[in-house]
């Protein structure tokens, strides 16, 4: 075959039928070229448009997600990416998530108002993946709660307990768990209720120990700091003052005269006009003026 110099730039063959043809040179610059021109459209198309929708704050465009995510920024979970909590672990979830989020990159450019549905409840596998060791005692050092039996034992699921832990506050403003979540299982009856059950520096005072607690407590809040051990809820008073006491059983009406004579507590509950509707009158038996309802 001839080599003939038609340019400065590269060098063209003729083969045996006189048809010109890019010399070895010059055919691999080409291919560089495209090979260059698909690797730019795929890194601008698909390599950056999927780490900027796989990253937490690009769930911010989204009008539902932005309160739980300036939740999690202030919590301890402010360094974990979402989808290692809300996407099962695995490579195969953690990439079929990384996909589906690339579309949803481009579906927010022509649907901003839509929400996306990938984030699903932590299960106990997302929280173990970093959780290992399952501890017993908590941070604070007055709990003492065996994580493991809770998790493996009894089957419960770690969003149960810790609803608060990232994307909300608790009434108290912080991210832990409220007692009256324990209590919905430790009641005394589907699991413990004492005090040294779940803390380690808290017990029954002697005080409360007293036959007569549930009648003089209401004269003790004075002496002791009742909310040292029940400031866990605002309301604590009235959560039990709400509640139809033990005394008033079907023979209340005939016995409380009695009861009165010994101790007279009633406008704790029951305001005067209560009394008015039998007595006709408020009775004055006992009758302490300071005494004002729990509400």
């Amino acid at each position: 075959m001839d080599v003939s110099d038609d340019s400065p730039q590269r060098t063209t063959w003729r083969d045996r039928f006189g048809r010109r043809v890019l010399g070895p040179g010059g055919g691999r610059r080409r291919l560089y070229l495209r090979v260059g021109i698909a690797l730019m459209l795929v890194g601008v198309f698909i390599v950056l448009p999927g780490y900027v929708a796989n990253q937490p704050r690009f769930l911010q465009r989204y009008p539902g997600l932005r309160g739980p995510y300036e939740a999690w920024s202030t919590s301890v979970h402010a360094q974990i990416r979402c989808q290692a909590c809300h996407v099962a672990p695995g490579p195969l979830a953690q990439g079929v998530y990384g996909a589906r989020m690339l579309g949803e990159f481009y579906l927010s450019l022509v649907m901003p108002a839509r929400q996306p549905g990938l984030l699903s409840t932590p299960t106990n596998a997302a929280c173990q993946s970093c959780h290992i060791d399952l501890r017993t005692v908590s941070p604070s050092g007055d709990l003492n709660i065996p994580h493991r039996a809770h998790v493996s034992v009894l089957k419960l699921k770690c969003v149960d307990c810790h609803t608060y832990l990232v994307h909300a506050t608790n009434p108290e403003g912080t991210h832990t768990p409220r007692m009256v979540t324990c209590l919905k299982c430790h009641d005394g009856k589907k699991a413990k209720s004492a005090c040294s059950t779940c803390h380690t520096n808290k017990r029954v005072p002697e005080s409360h120990r007293a036959a007569d607690w549930l009648v003089i407590h209401g004269t003790q809040q004075s002496k002791i700091d009742c909310t040292q051990c029940h400031k866990w809820t605002a309301e604590w008073c009235s959560e039990c003052h709400s509640r139809r006491p033990r005394s008033h059983s079907k023979l209340w009406r005939t016995e409380h005269p009695a009861k009165v004579k010994l101790h007279r507590n009633c406008e704790v509950c029951h305001e005067g006009v209560f009394c008015v509707r039998c007595h006709g009158e408020v009775p004055t038996l006992n009758l302490d003026p300071a005494l004002k309802i729990v509400r």
